[in-house]
């Protein structure tokens, strides 16, 4: 009786067999896999800033999310961050390509990346005919082993051989669920290390066996050193992590005024590319609106122009101080006086209208910006006080 017949076939293992060491690869092939294309994003700056151009006419090479390695996009709530998701799996679609969603917390809504897919088919028909559309597979881990198990041993009907961009989004909640930080060095700090240590590797291994690209959407959280001021970071910064995230994207929004219209803008900042670290912390590169149908880069010095908004209007027509008749009450005078003035104050200055008209509204939370607390706050991997957004 052999030990098979005794113990059973393995089956539990998470060694993939095929990507358990990088496959060898001859000299020749490896140059013409430097021509791949990468992955464009539809935002032209982005693409250039991607592909290492500072100057559009400089090179003649495509920019975009590159394959074979790992790539994170993080930003607070309602930046944006699965609208560009969505926006870089429809380009890759319809030229082609095969496309793997993976869903770590909440589902992506099926309709909104077919109405953005049908909006960049419908942009290429004028130009050139579109090839044969990608495959799109949904995928859900909402628990770290089943991730786990995707990642290091992906079955050919999960992700296939044609796959072309790997897409995480929540990764980072699921880690901060699974593996909490402590703020103690004990085993519950080296059993966390160790999980983010096989996952980001085993992510590694996928996008370099697979000739893909792999994309992680992440959470930010606040930390807050002594004696400085709070920052936002990514929700899984640890030196273990950083190492396998060879681009780093950040996005932010702000506000701008577009003519007399106040409107939110989404803007693209690179923070490390091909693990190098740019020279200033976030390096602006693009500026883009939301619609429903993807989206648009705009241009940033339109953007930021604030001429003939109802701000400047409203700041011409501030009183003066001696056109107020302010009076300085006595000192003996009752504290009745002053809550009976109170509810006229804004009538006799004239400006409570004028102001709250100016003021923008708080801004919508997007679909996909997942605005949770998950984690130990006051903990953080390296000792500083840190608050998961």
């Amino acid at each position: 009786m052999d030990y098979h017949a005794i113990h059973g076939h393995d089956i539990s293992s998470f060694d993939l067999r095929d990507t358990h060491r990088l496959p060898t690869v001859a000299a020749s092939q490896a140059l013409d896999e430097l021509h791949d294309k990468p992955l464009a994003t539809g935002l032209d700056r982005l693409d250039r800033a991607l592909a290492g151009q500072s100057d559009p006419e400089a090179s003649g090479r495509r920019g975009g999310i590159r394959r074979g390695q790992v790539t994170e996009i993080w930003g607070p709530p309602g930046t944006g961050k699965t609208a560009l998701a969505i926006q870089t799996a429809a380009i890759a679609i319809c030229s082609g390509h095969d496309v793997a969603w993976v869903d770590c917390f909440q589902r992506v809504n099926e309709e909104r990346i077919i109405r953005v897919v049908e909006a960049v088919e419908q942009s290429r028909l004028q130009d050139e005919p579109a090839p044969a559309r990608g495959k799109l597979s949904l995928l859900s881990c909402l628990t770290l082993p089943h991730l786990m198990a995707l990642i290091s041993r992906p079955t050919p009907r999960l992700i296939g051989t044609g796959v072309s961009l790997i897409l995480i989004d929540g990764l980072s909640a699921l880690l901060n669920s699974a593996l909490p930080k402590s703020a103690s060095k004990g085993s519950a700090s080296a059993k966390r290390s160790q999980g983010l240590q096989f996952v980001i590797g085993a992510l590694e291994k996928l996008a370099a066996t697979r000739k893909c690209a792999v994309v992680i959407l992440s959470q930010c959280a606040t930390k807050v050193h002594s004696e400085q001021v709070a920052t936002l970071v990514t929700a899984v910064n640890t030196p273990v992590w950083d190492q396998g995230v060879m681009t780093l994207l950040v996005l932010f929004r702000d506000w701008a005024w577009q003519g007399t219209k106040l409107g939110s803008v989404f803007m693209a900042g690179l923070q490390r590319l091909d693990g190098q670290a740019t020279i200033d912390a976030v390096e602006p590169v693009s500026t883009f609106s939301i619609g429903a149908c993807g989206v648009m880069e705009l241009d940033p010095e339109a953007a930021s122009s604030q001429s003939g908004g109802p701000a400047d209007a409203a700041a011409g027509r501030k009183r003066k101080l001696g056109q107020t008749e302010l009076e300085v009450p006595d000192s003996d005078d009752d504290d009745d006086d002053d809550d009976d003035d109170d509810d006229d104050d804004d009538k006799a200055y004239g400006w409570a209208a004028e102001d709250e008209a100016a003021m923008p509204a708080p801004p919508p939370q997007w679909q996909g910006s997942e605005d949770i607390l998950l984690g130990h706050s006051g903990s953080s991997d390296d000792g500083t006080g840190e608050s998961p957004r």
